[in-house]
């Protein structure tokens, strides 16, 4: 793996808030996007590897146009699922789909057209998504609501108001079943898609309806002495309610002499964290959703993101990516899976179905780790001291050997990273995601999944016994489902 911080203009040497690849891109290299302070869109091509050895003296990216339009920050860049088109918002509340056309005029290789504009809310947007089938995308708002939008007629379908506090991130799955928004009010919402059906046959209908909520879980303290030294940290991070804690797993004895004290923790950090974005994401499979600015208690470093199994949505997380120094602001898994090892010992986290390994970025304020599903209870890589200021978002390309870094510092950071193994393409979900529509959500049956999470939790329990003293960010599993 190899690192370097670009040294371009990017954005007039202003904050870069937003990066994106485009999965699409036909031409050589890969082609993605930035959005920053100067209120523009910027295009970009990164080049490929023999480009960069043939000619050293060249730039490793290339500028390809400039999007000028928004007339304040812009916040986030996404392009659409199909290629042609992306989508840019930003504090001045509008949501600017581009489309690119043939004709090239002025400095520019390329050349974008707004197609549509969505106006809904005159609040700043963090963050977007796009719908499986690019007809769709949900914005986040720091007016506490999100918005889903039709991108074709460029309307508003639909204002999930239950945040009570900024919405600073949001994602929506692959398989086009649900959505995910993450507040600074401590919680993610998953909604359930219903599809374009429901919203064609009765216009002004909810199309997306709440299947889980949290903010809190179950916490046991078998140590009194450990409450009262951190009855000032309870009182604020626990919820009022008190649930029954699971004993399941503890020693009968230690249970008798010491008794549960039940609890909740919350699972998130407050509106006092010092960032504009909580990005969460889904896995290009869609089996596992990861969110970002969690906290654990009593642990030297409290910052990770959490795990979520699809098939236990309502369910406690699955894991815990702990021991970041740093609040975790964004996750971004590869867009493609990958072969599996030829020989390799590692526990996976899950049972995949098709032998197969996904690779995870995780970006706190000041670092980005990297998880392979495969590879056991530890991050495979850790990318550090890159940036000046705080880390806003990162992006894979579309075979998962490059990821870009983008900081408040205005320059972005690009990371080579060799896999040892082919990337497998995902094929498109358009038209799983509008058969979906109007269904309802079907848990997926998977019998091997709680063998897997229990066999993967005792080989992170071996690792952390041998590698005691030694930092390491590692997985902690607290769910067995």
């Amino acid at each position: 793996m190899r690192v370097k911080t670009v040294q371009i203009n990017w954005h007039d040497k202003l904050p870069i808030f937003s990066v994106d690849f485009d999965h699409s891109y036909s031409g050589t290299g890969w082609r993605f996007a930035t959005g920053g302070g100067d209120n523009n869109v910027r295009i970009w091509r990164l080049r490929t590897p023999q480009e960069r050895e043939t000619d050293a003296q060249s730039p490793a990216v290339e500028f390809l146009a400039s999007l000028n339009r928004h007339t304040a920050p812009v916040n986030v860049v996404r392009f659409a699922p199909g290629g042609s088109r992306l989508a840019s918002a930003g504090d001045d509340g509008v949501i600017i789909i581009w489309r690119q056309v043939a004709e090239v005029a002025g400095e520019d290789i390329e050349a974008w057209r707004p197609a549509a504009m969505l106006r809904g809310s005159l609040a700043d947007i963090c963050d977007l998504a796009w719908s499986p089938c690019g007809g769709f995308i949900v914005s986040a708002s720091v007016d506490n609501t999100a918005r889903i939008w039709d991108a074709r007629e460029a309307r508003c379908l639909q204002v999930l108001a239950d945040h009570t506090h900024y919405v600073q991130g949001v994602a929506w799955d692959p398989r086009g079943e649900f959505l995910v928004t993450q507040s600074s009010d401590r919680s993610v919402r998953m909604y359930r898609w219903l599809g374009a059906a429901k919203a064609a046959a009765r216009p002004g209908s909810e199309i997306a309806m709440p299947l889980a909520a949290h903010y809190s879980m179950p916490r046991l303290d078998t140590d009194a002495g450990v409450m009262e030294a951190n009855g000032e940290d309870s009182a604020r991070e626990d919820s009022g309610d008190t649930k029954d804690a699971d004993l399941q797993g503890m020693d009968v004895d230690s249970a008798q002499h010491k008794p549960a004290i039940r609890k909740t923790q919350r699972l998130f950090h407050d509106d006092n964290l010092a960032s504009f974005f909580r990005r969460p994401s889904i896995s290009p499979d869609g089996r596992l959703v990861t969110t970002a600015a969690g906290i654990q208690r009593d642990r030297a470093s409290r910052n990770t993101c959490y795990v979520w199994a699809r098939d236990h949505l309502q369910a406690a997380p699955l894991l815990t990516l702990g021991g970041h120094t740093k609040p975790v602001v964004a996750s971004r898994w590869a867009p493609c899976t990958f072969a599996p090892r030829e020989s390799s010992t590692s526990t996976p986290w899950v049972d995949l179905q098709e032998p197969c390994r996904m690779m995870l970025a995780v970006a706190s304020q000041n670092a980005v780790a990297l998880y392979d599903t495969s590879a056991g209870a530890h991050a495979v890589g850790l990318m550090s001291g890159l940036h000046y200021a705080a880390i806003t978002d990162i992006a894979w390309c579309k075979d998962g050997s490059h990821l870009i870094i983008a900081s408040i510092d205005g320059f972005a950071s690009i990371a080579s990273i060799e896999q040892p193994t082919e990337p497998v393409y995902v094929p498109g979900n358009e038209a799983s995601a509008e058969s979906a529509a109007g269904a309802q959500e079907q848990p997926q049956a998977n019998s091997g999944l709680t063998e897997a999470v229990a066999a993967t939790a005792e080989v992170a329990s071996a690792e952390a016994a041998r590698n005691k003293g030694k930092k390491r960010l590692a997985p902690t599993f607290i769910s067995t489902l």
